[in-house]
């Protein structure tokens, strides 16, 4: 391989890099639009399920933008220890803690006939992710 080609090569891995990465962070953007506007039209358990994929994929962002990969998992608080370990940060125990809140609309939402939603819970949903998608912003300046 020449070295123009060497280099069109890398640049084109940079940019499916970087293409990638904006994905998760776009669907981590809309999933906490969704939440929002789902609360607001009374659907609690769409807003529970959007408010628990907003921070998969914010984390799974991380994952993938710093180590180029991620778990598979939907359990929050363990994409959230794996990012401190990884990325050699420290996730407050807080941060940790409205994940484990969230972690299970991940499939509770889904089969919401075995499963109460209300108002409530949903907007403690929502804040959950609100604090934990502030969290990623601030600590790893990212646009969310």
């Amino acid at each position: 391989m020449n070295s123009s080609k060497l280099i069109e090569f890398i640049f084109s891995i940079a940019y499916l890099k970087t293409m990638v990465e904006k994905f998760w962070f776009e669907k981590s953007k809309e999933f906490l639009e969704l939440a929002k506007k789902h609360l607001d039209d009374g659907y609690f358990w769409f807003s529970c399920f959007a408010s628990q994929q907003s921070v998969e994929f914010a984390l799974k962002g991380l994952l993938v933008k710093y180590k180029g990969m991620f778990p598979f998992t939907h359990d929050l608080g363990e994409l959230a220890e794996k990012v401190g370990k990884e990325l050699g940060v420290n996730v407050p125990d807080d941060i940790i803690r409205y994940c484990d809140i969230l972690t299970p609309h991940y499939v509770m939402s889904r089969y919401s006939q075995f499963a109460e939603y209300n108002r409530r819970k949903a907007e403690e949903c929502l804040n959950s992710a609100t604090i934990v998608i502030e969290w990623v912003r601030k600590n790893f300046n990212i646009n969310l």
